[in-house]
């Protein structure tokens, strides 16, 4: 049985492009945005790159130690090559200082979020007592431990002293607002405000020291509600005759011992 043959319809061609029709330029893309877009995104993610570095910094700092963190390490904390952390720090030395400030910020955020929740509706010795707790949970935070091992690495690294100068200024200075804004009735008190912080700040630091190496409990709470006695005492009008007139005052020139 035979097949009729299938004709196969013949091409036809397409209409030739007019002169004007070639002459029209291609629709352009409109690139800006997505420029702009791209270079947001690659400044966010240098961002969150860098602060990645400095977050795995100070993680060294308070798992290994100052003196056995190296820059190979940090960069293998942070997930990164050795090159793009040379992107954002040419010298450890610069890393060190980027990384001090960035644990200086966590250390002040730190401690306002200790203290916020103290309303001023609240007797003053109660405000005293929780600011002490609220100081104490600041110092025996993770991050804290990084700051007395870089104190003492500081003595024979003279680069790393004096950025730990700088910082602890400036922490010293918000540390001092926070407590002007909590107990506005201390700020008035002129000599006796910078002796109850001085007096704070040593003991509550030396038992924050204390603890790393194996402080009780009991004890720490003992002598948090000591130190609040303390201060309520300095804070107490009448102190006339006391120790604590004597260590904030000046003696006149007539009561001066002659040799």
């Amino acid at each position: 049985m035979s097949r009729t043959p299938v004709k196969t319809p013949a091409k036809t061609k397409a209409p030739a492009r007019t002169a004007n029709a070639a002459a029209q330029p291609a629709p352009a893309r409109n690139t800006r945005k997505r420029v702009r877009d791209d270079s947001g995104w690659q400044a966010q993610k240098s961002a969150m790159t860098r602060d990645g570095i400095l977050d795995a910094a100070v993680s060294c700092f308070v798992e290994i130690g100052y003196a056995a963190t190296t820059t190979a390490r940090i960069a293998e904390v942070a997930g990164v090559s050795r090159g793009a952390m040379l992107h954002h720090f040419a010298s450890k030395a610069e890393l060190v200082q980027a990384a001090v400030e960035h644990l200086h910020r966590k250390l002040v955020a730190l401690y306002a979020t200790s203290i916020d929740a103290i309303t001023h509706d609240l007797a003053v010795a109660e405000r005293n007592r929780r600011g002490l707790q609220g100081y104490w949970n600041y110092l025996s935070s993770d991050i804290f431990i990084a700051y007395p091992e870089l104190c003492v690495a500081g003595r024979s690294d003279p680069e790393l002293q004096r950025i730990l100068e700088t910082t602890v200024v400036r922490f010293d200075e918000a540390v001092r607002s926070a407590n002007v804004a909590l107990f506005p009735e201390w700020a008035a008190k002129g000599e006796l405000f910078e002796f109850a912080m001085d007096i704070t700040k040593f003991v509550m630091e030396g038992m924050a020291v204390s603890q790393i190496t194996g402080q009780k409990e009991k004890r720490i709470e003992r002598m948090i509600g000591y130190l609040g006695d303390r201060l309520d005492e300095i804070f107490h009008e009448g102190v006339t005759g006391t120790a604590i007139q004597r260590h904030t005052t000046r003696k006149s020139a007539g009561t001066r011992k002659t040799r």
